[in-house]
Order: structure tokens, then C-alpha cells, then sequence
């Protein structure tokens, strides 16, 4: 297996965490594991990563009975058309993947080092609307769908399993990899975080990083280290002279940092002017 995958209870669910290698991002792909099914929450940039997923849910020996998507940025949608379970999203994002999937996954194929030729994998609508803020129980378990604006995209959907206080906050928090800075959000994005801190879960399970270990930030810490991330990057982004010179002021910033391989893209939305 090349992606990796970190295990957290959480009260009556398990929750099996697929980390991508680097040519997916780093992102996470989630497996909520209940008592008599599993449930997906985002489908990684590949299909060869998808199929990692699928087989650690295939593991379990429960069907997998629902796909919910994040958000629309294709390394949390892509290879959705490879899981078979209905699929849900909220409506802004449901709205965006089913007219621009396919923009979406060849831009974000063709910006992403190690990709080239590489058969693009086909896009799926999405079947359902989650409405925010809404509960849903299944098997026992309360899942709490939790809407987050402006952060690191317009809209984007955190679930929460609130008798665990615990929260999948997705793409609003990051752990140990650069953020996404392409929707230039340096300021909303503070306010995006303080209303996720502002709830009451104690474990965090980010959209993109190891959940936990290697030095990495835990828990309720990964807000201030999203923070501080945020604030330098605003300001290298200020001085930078281009591309070249802003992912070079953030690799020297955080050094230990991975996901470099979404600079790329990043830089397209972040300087247009640059775009060849």
C-alpha cells in the first residue's frame, strides 16, 4: 500500500484514515466504520489510491452504504465514479462537481508533478444534497454534517460524530502539510477556524497530514499550528516575487512540511499572470 492509514476509535465508530502518498496530495480519505456498514468520506486524486481505500473498507467485511464528498477540489472527488454507494455533498458543492468535474480533475492532473499520462479517471454527479448542520443516525451512530465557509475553498463539509467529540474537519485544517493557498482566503480563514475551535470536539482528524504521531500536532493544537501557517504564508505571499520565490520562502518556513506537490495548482490560482 503507498498511501498510509492511521486508526482512531471514536465511542461506537472506528474511524480508518487513508493518507495519500505526495502525487495525491497528502489528502485524507476517511472510513467510518459502524456496526453493520462503512461509510466514505471523500475519494482520493487516483484511482489507484481509491482502490487503496476501498480495500482497507473491503477489510472490514461491511458494506459500504454512502460516499460524502468535502468539498470540490478534485483530490477529495476524483475517483468517486469507482465507489458504488450513493454519493452526498452539500448543495453549492454537489452544484460545482456536477458541471466542472472534469475541468477540475484535468487541471489538477495536469499542475501535479508525476501525473503526466496518466489516464484521467471519469467523473460521477453527485447523487444527493446534505443539508448543513443536519444529524443523521446510523447504526447508533450520530453523525452531525457541519458546514464551513470560506476557508480553504468557498464551502466545504466537516462531519462530526458528536457523542465522540470528535470531528473530521477536512480541508479547513491541515496537519504537517502545506495548506492550499489558491483561493487567496488568508483572513476568512481565521474566522473559518475559530468557529471550528469554537465547537465542542476534542479530536481532530484533518483533511490533509497524519491524524496524529511524528511530532505532528494533536488534538485541539492543530488550530494554533493552522494559524501560524496561515499568518507566515500571508506574509511570504506579500514579498514573494513570483511562484518560484513563494514556494521556496514556505519550504524554508516549515521544513518538515510535505505537499509540496500541490504547489502547482496552488500557483495557477495564485498567480495567473505566470500560467503557460
Amino acid at each position: 500500500m503507498q498511501g498510509t492509514v492511521t486508526v482512531t476509535p471514536a465511542g461506537a465508530a472506528t474511524i480508518h484514515t487513508y493518507t495519500a502518498p505526495e502525487t495525491g496530495w497528502r489528502a485524507n480519505s476517511h472510513v467510518i466504520e459502524l456496526a453493520s456498514q462503512a461509510v466514505l468520506f471523500d475519494a482520493p486524486l487516483t484511482e489507484e489510491y481509491a482502490r487503496e481505500v476501498l480495500a482497507v473498507a473491503g477489510s472490514l467485511g461491511k458494506p459500504v452504504t454512502r460516499l460524502y464528498i468535502s468539498h470540490a477540489h478534485p483530490d477529495h472527488f476524483a475517483s468517486a465514479a469507482l465507489i458504488a454507494a450513493p454519493s452526498y455533498a452539500l448543495e453549492p458543492v454537489k452544484d460545482l462537481i456536477d458541471h466542472s468535474a472534469d475541468l477540475r480533475i484535468q487541471r489538477g492532473y495536469a499542475c501535479t508533478p508525476g501525473h503526466a499520462g496518466v489516464p484521467l479517471p471519469r467523473s460521477r454527479p453527485v447523487g444527493h444534497a446534505v443539508p448543513p448542520g443536519a444529524e443523521e443516525t446510523l447504526d447508533g451512530v450520530r453523525l452531525r454534517f457541519e458546514p464551513v465557509a470560506d476557508a480553504e475553498t468557498d464551502t466545504q463539509l466537516a462531519i462530526a460524530l458528536p457523542d465522540a467529540e470528535t470531528l473530521i474537519s477536512q480541508d479547513v485544517l491541515y496537519n504537517g502539510v502545506h495548506l492550499f493557498l489558491g483561493e487567496h482566503a488568508f483572513d476568512s480563514w481565521h474566522a473559518a477556524i475559530a468557529a471550528l475551535e469554537a465547537l465542542p470536539y476534542e479530536t481532530i482528524i484533518p483533511g490533509h497530514g497524519l491524524p496524529r504521531g511524528n511530532g505532528l500536532p494533536a488534538g485541539r493544537g492543530i488550530y494554533d499550528a493552522n494559524r501560524e501557517y496561515l499568518a507566515v504564508a500571508a506574509k511570504a505571499f506579500a514579498e514573494a516575487t513570483g511562484p518560484a520565490d513563494l514556494n521556496q520562502r514556505l519550504e524554508a518556513a516549515f521544513p518538515s512540511h510535505r505537499g509540496t506537490a500541490m504547489q502547482g495548482l496552488q500557483n495557477f490560482y495564485l498567480y495567473p499572470s505566470a500560467r503557460t
